[in-house]
């Protein structure tokens, strides 16, 4: 008789947050409806290399080192992950508080770096389940957020692809239970608004829309800790002690090449928006990503709605260029990367969402 061999759509993946000092794994507190989950895991081998009298000097094989890096892709969901993944990339957040007096639903969070008091990023825990069968999960634990990368398009939703340095999984273990929000809700295709304003500009609801650029045909923001993780002597083998590297943040967007919008090039090139001659100088803005979504309640005449805004105050424009050639829409690209002197954080990000409390577990 033929086998059914199970489809690979039963896989599902669940996070959660250890708080400081917990050495077991995380319990999953919040499922992740992700895409294209890429384990990563590694076993790195040695050869075990000598003299012994015969013909061939490779004796054998042994086990180095085991670890892992897991990464997976999937829309910014409020509740789902969008919230956690800033806290651990960044490791500090004020609230959750009321969004404003009177507010019993709408949180906000504020999330950025800590520069008077560092400290660690915090770690999680992250499980790959398989509903098929009862104990086939992979547990990643003791998990440190190492890349984020956000992505943005006029014609789709905003999307979300964290990567992480892991211990080597546990593997054969129960599968997580699927916690899900009993309201979903994700940024969608439109609802993305990108500003693009001088260094040192107080951006407000004043002021704020003569740097918008509302129509952004896609664009990126992505930092990078190149975080690296080692064996060290004492540890159980797969457990990895993981080092931060030097932070890498990047970015671009590209937006229609129009009478209105055709300055930033002549800017870029010159230093001004009227200039002829390129310019010695590099040239640094700030860049404003804010997303309004749908409404979470009302509260004395005021309208409280989903929000994301990523602030970056200071970036320094590597490319800004329109094609000069071809039967496309005519369009400027500009990529950034973003400075970061620690007298202030590099990027500040604010959700106003439903999330009662980071899915941070207990000791």
């Amino acid at each position: 008789m033929g086998v059914i061999a199970p489809n690979l759509a039963y896989h599902y993946w669940s996070l959660g947050i250890k708080p400081a000092g917990k050495t077991a794994p995380e319990q999953p507190l919040i499922m992740i409806p992700g895409t294209e989950f890429e384990p990563e895991k590694e076993i790195e081998h040695e050869e075990d290399k000598g003299h012994t009298g015969g013909s061939s000097l490779t004796m054998g094989m042994y086990r180095k080192k085991a670890a892992s890096s897991p990464g997976y892709e999937d829309k910014a969901r409020y509740q789902q992950g969008w919230e956690d993944y800033w806290y651990l990339l960044f490791g500090h957040v004020t609230g959750p508080d009321p969004a404003i007096a009177g507010a019993t639903k709408a949180k906000k969070y504020v999330f950025a770096v800590d520069v008077v008091n560092p400290s660690d990023p915090p770690l999680c825990t992250l499980y790959n389940g398989y509903a098929k069968t009862a104990n086939d999960a992979y547990v990643y634990d003791n998990c440190m957020l190492n890349e984020l990368e956000v992505k943005f398009k006029n014609d789709e939703p905003m999307s979300i692809a964290p990567k992480f340095v892991s211990d080597y999984p546990q593997f054969k273990q129960p599968n997580p239970a699927r916690v899900v929000p009993t309201k979903k809700v994700k940024i969608e295709a439109g609802q993305t608004v990108l500003y693009y304003a001088p260094v040192g500009v107080t951006l407000t609801e004043a002021n704020k829309a003569q740097y918008a650029f509302p129509c952004v045909i896609e664009g990126n923001v992505k930092v990078n800790n190149n975080a690296e993780s080692e064996p060290c002597g004492g540890d159980d083998f797969g457990t990895e002690t993981k080092n931060m590297g030097i932070r890498e943040s990047e970015g671009g967007f590209t937006i229609p090449w129009t009478e209105q919008t055709k300055w930033i090039q002549t800017e870029y090139e010159s230093g001004t928006t009227d200039g002829t001659k390129v310019s010695s100088e590099p040239l640094r803005k700030q860049i404003l990503i804010e997303s309004i979504g749908p409404q979470i309640e009302t509260v004395t005449s005021t309208d409280i709605f989903h929000k994301t805004a990523i602030l970056i105050p200071d970036v320094t424009i590597t490319k800004c260029d329109s094609p000069q050639s071809g039967d496309e829409r005519k369009s400027i690209e500009t990529e950034f990367k973003i400075n970061d002197e620690s007298l202030a954080s590099f990027m500040t990000v604010e959700i106003i969402s439903e999330l009662a409390n980071l899915h941070i577990g207990t000791i």
